[in-house]
């Protein structure tokens, strides 16, 4: 129950590259990502198009958080305003090198996603500064402050899920502060209950991965069926879009349609998922490999530093080739290789030194808390 569950890594991992297909898709494809057209081409409403549904990814990230976070504070047993602090930079530190990093890839790519959005149709491409871009001293500002205080960033469109990362791990610090599970459960499912009713679905997440948790700490997950949960949260978030009105399911009510960035399905299918992964022996070895692991380690970085390099580099490149056809077959699998080295890299030389740093930082701010405790103990 202590050890790191390297097999969740692994889901991240994979759910990472799920964002990244769906966004080389949305700018490249338009056509087969209903969320980015509607009446997309038939494959995009298979279950398929699982493998390229960014936004159930991300789901699946959020319920990920919430049992990961959950589970690693109450072995740590800080007081919350260390583990706010430390989770506020462990987000927002890694967030302003990115929107650097896209500041920088912007000035020498201006216009680039403007250009390609003009041919393939894309309005995913238009999520994102073009012409003038804002300089380093905005890229900073939006990394460190405006992606949780505006919810959005046009360096980078995929910091808007920082702001649901930090406020559900305060909701995962907060149930945390009680001891009793019972406790931590009514948190959760009132919390659940208050996102569903401002239908903030993608909050709902992160209680749900905090009821999942405590029914696997508490040995109460069942063993049955693991893998046919899996399957089934897989084929619900497949679907994306228009899906319901394609296929006759206009009845449902508008909290259970993917119109709304999956509503309330995706939470739960999301949480499919996680429960499968954690008991489905065949997947935990699956995902706990070396394949998975390598995915989990740079699954931060990948996700962080794709998307800037979508807008401009891959956007050139298709600009300058989509009239070659041998050199434009090679533009896909090339950019994929691309990303995963610029990951490797980040995660080798800055994501593992920065998290050693954030560990001490963590040591000496519980030290700095005990310190105090004694000071006052002495005093008294």
């Amino acid at each position: 129950m202590t050890q790191r569950l390297d097999h969740l890594d692994g889901l991240r991992g994979v759910a990472a590259v799920a964002v990244v297909i769906f966004h080389l898709m949305s700018a490249l494809t338009p056509w087969l990502v209903p969320e980015q057209q509607p009446g997309a081409h038939w494959l995009a409403y298979t279950p398929f198009a699982v493998l390229w549904n960014g936004t159930f990814a991300v789901s699946v990230f959020f319920i990920l958080s919430g049992f990961v976070v959950t589970n690693a504070t109450l072995r740590k047993s800080d007081p919350i305003w260390i583990d706010v602090t430390i989770r506020y930079l462990r987000l927002a530190v890694p967030a302003t090198a990115s929107t650097l990093a896209a500041w920088l890839l912007l000035s020498a790519f201006p216009t680039s996603a403007t250009e390609l959005a003009a041919l393939t149709g894309s309005r995913w491409l238009g999520w994102t500064y073009q012409g003038t871009i804002p300089g380093p001293a905005a890229a900073i500002y939006n990394g460190m402050a405006g992606i949780f205080l505006s919810g959005g960033s046009f360096f980078n469109n995929v910091l808007w899920t920082m702001r649901p990362e930090l406020l559900g791990s305060i909701l995962c610090f907060a149930a945390c502060a009680f001891a009793r599970p019972r406790f931590r459960l009514a948190i959760a499912i009132g919390s659940a209950v208050i996102f569903i009713a401002l239908r903030r679905y993608d909050y709902v997440c992160f209680p749900l991965g905090i009821i999942l948790r405590e029914a696997w700490k508490a040995g109460r997950l069942p063993s049955t069926l693991p893998i046919l949960a899996m399957l089934l949260g897989l084929l619900i978030g497949s679907q994306s879009g228009d899906a319901a009105r394609l296929l006759g399911l206009d009845s449902l009510p508008e909290a259970l349609k993917p119109e709304r960035k999956g509503g309330l399905l995706y939470p739960i299918a999301a949480m499919l998922i996680v429960y499968g992964c954690l008991r489905s022996p065949w997947l935990i070895d699956a995902l706990s490999g070396r394949i998975g692991r390598y995915l989990g380690a740079i699954s931060f970085p990948l996700y962080l530093t794709h998307v800037s390099f979508i807008y401009t580099i891959v956007a050139e490149a298709y600009l300058r080739t989509s009239q070659h056809g041998l050199a434009f077959a090679f533009l896909l699998p090339a950019s994929i290789v691309l990303m995963f080295a610029m990951a490797h890299a980040a995660e080798r030389w800055l994501e593992r030194p920065f998290l050693g740093l954030l560990g001490q930082l963590r040591r000496w701010l519980r030290g700095l808390t005990i310190g105090r405790r004694d000071v006052r103990g002495a005093s008294s």
